[in-house]
């Protein structure tokens, strides 16, 4: 198993605040790796400061020779609401997630990773429709696609379901299970919701500011540190249903 990305004594700072401190950690080829934490925890923050997009106050962020930017596919927190009147369609949408070393790439071979992606995530049929006429599980998996659609070696999902039903964010989560397992794609998973993420993942960074936690899923049952975060009973909650699930 070959490491991506490593993390060593990070610390980022908003002026006076420290948003995260002395953060180490490693990301490996095929690695389901969960960041989760209260709201305000850093999570964002350490996915930011790898990705270039913060400035990191100490420490160091290391990536493997043969990894690079163009290689990550990432999935923002947000979706916006488009209205029905929004001019771009679904091909349109996932074309613009199509790295800039991808320029030379002709339109036929772009073509035909916008129906790999589309067809791996079910959506094949809605490539001419306007991205303001889905419906937000729909809407969800267009924005998946753009991100896959250049066959990242990392996929960072930023609070992918916050804004779903249970049942959507249930289907988001075993879809992302699939890429995983069956199509070999190495997951960070950003996310607040310890007791959901912790039956997929196959790691678990648990951040409050500083590393609570980061481990195999299976230890996190018998991490004290863990249940002192959230309390005995529900620690005591989130192993009997790792063990119902498994």
């Amino acid at each position: 198993m070959n490491n991506l990305v490593t993390i060593e004594n990070v610390t980022v700072r908003y002026g006076r605040f420290t948003a995260c401190d002395h953060i180490s950690f490693k990301i490996d080829s095929g690695d389901y790796l969960a960041i989760v934490g209260p709201n305000g925890s850093g999570k964002t923050t350490m996915m930011k400061a790898m990705l270039g997009l913060l400035p990191v106050s100490d420490g160091n962020i290391r990536f493997s020779a043969d990894f690079h930017f163009d290689q990550i596919g990432y999935m923002s927190q947000k979706i916006n609401n488009q209205t029905k009147h929004f001019p771009a369609n679904v091909r349109e949408i996932i074309m613009t997630g199509f790295p800039g070393s991808m320029k030379n790439t002709s339109a036929k071979e772009k073509d035909k990773l916008i129906r790999s992606a589309t067809s791996l995530l079910g959506i094949k049929d809605l490539l001419s429709v306007r991205i303001g006429y889905l419906s937000g599980g729909q809407q969800q998996r267009v924005m998946l696609a753009r991100a896959l659609v250049h066959k990242p070696k990392l996929l960072i999902l930023d609070e992918p379901t916050s804004a779903l039903d249970p049942q959507i964010r249930d289907e988001f989560y075993q879809l992302v299970k699939h890429l995983h397992q069956h199509e070999h794609v190495t997951i960070v998973l950003i996310s607040h919701d310890l007791q959901s993420v912790s039956l997929y993942a196959t790691k678990i960074l648990y951040l409050d500011q500083s590393v609570v936690f980061f481990g195999s899923s299976d230890a996190l049952c018998e991490s004290e540190a863990i249940a002192q975060r959230i309390g005995t009973q529900a620690a005591a909650s989130l192993c009997k249903r790792r063990e119902h699930e498994h």
